[in-house]
């Protein structure tokens, strides 16, 4: 059986691929293990971001419905899903979806938990959870309402409304919308200039905003960790360069 990712690495950058186009890149509870022991791997100090995207024209078309029971047991995907977002929520570098066609179900969580989603126009969104009985997986509801607001995710998952990608723009579920097939080079330069950055105060600015995200800020645990950033060796070396190359120009 074929895999259904890919990843490559290059120049810093993790490309992770859903390589099951015959089923819109169904998340299959293989591609979801595997997507999760990618993102555990790639974790690397010489990793600046992490691209997901899809092949064939397509993002997701979420849950495979053919390992469906439509019973209790289908809490598994849910579970798979959910152990997929906080591993890209936590993971220490930019996550960035690269999204063509469909992105739909459960795939529209995982883009949502990544930093940044680049939509091709012609891609749209959609959670059909509904019209499958289906109350969704409350945490992640409250994830998606807390950064995109009521409004939005009552029309996304008690209604069932598809959004384009324009409509999706205005909604704050995407960051922006390039032409078609453009998603992936879009987010490819995004990653390389994430890169450039120190790593480490790159991560911990994305685990910041986290923390505000999820209510779990504490002002003198953060102003001790910015301390720790000010005196470090590497912000040291960091300043050095940045006026050596203000020198030259």
């Amino acid at each position: 059986m074929a895999e259904p990712i890919t990843i490559e690495i290059n120049d810093g950058i993790v490309s992770v691929v859903f390589v099951s186009p015959e089923n819109k890149n169904a998340l299959s509870m293989a591609l979801l293990q595997a997507l999760s022991s990618a993102l555990t791997d790639a974790q690397g100090p010489d990793i600046g971001a992490l691209i997901l995207s899809g092949a064939g024209g397509c993002f997701s078309a979420g849950a495979d419905l053919g390992e469906l029971s439509g019973g209790i047991d289908d809490t598994r995907v849910d579970d798979a899903i959910a152990t997929v977002t906080r591993k890209i929520i936590e993971f220490p570098v930019p996550v960035i979806a690269a999204i063509e066609g469909p992105c739909m179900g459960g795939a529209f969580d995982l883009a949502l938990s990544c930093d940044i989603r680049i939509a091709a126009r012609g891609a749209f969104f959609q959670v059909p959870a509904t019209r499958l009985g289906l109350l969704y997986n409350p945490p992640a509801i409250l994830r998606m309402q807390r950064r995109l607001g009521r409004d939005t995710v009552f029309r996304l998952l008690t209604i069932g409304e598809r959004f384009d990608a324009e409509a999706a723009l205005g909604a704050g579920v995407i960051s922006r919308i390039v032409e078609q097939s453009e998603a992936y080079s879009m987010a490819l330069d995004t990653g390389r200039q994430a890169a450039t950055n120190l790593r480490s105060a790159v991560a911990s600015t994305k685990a910041l905003l986290n923390a505000i995200d999820d209510d779990s800020y504490d002002e003198r645990v953060w102003q001790r960790r910015r301390r720790d950033h000010l005196s470090s060796s590497e912000r040291r070396a960091a300043v050095v360069e940045a006026k050596a190359a203000r020198e030259i120009k």
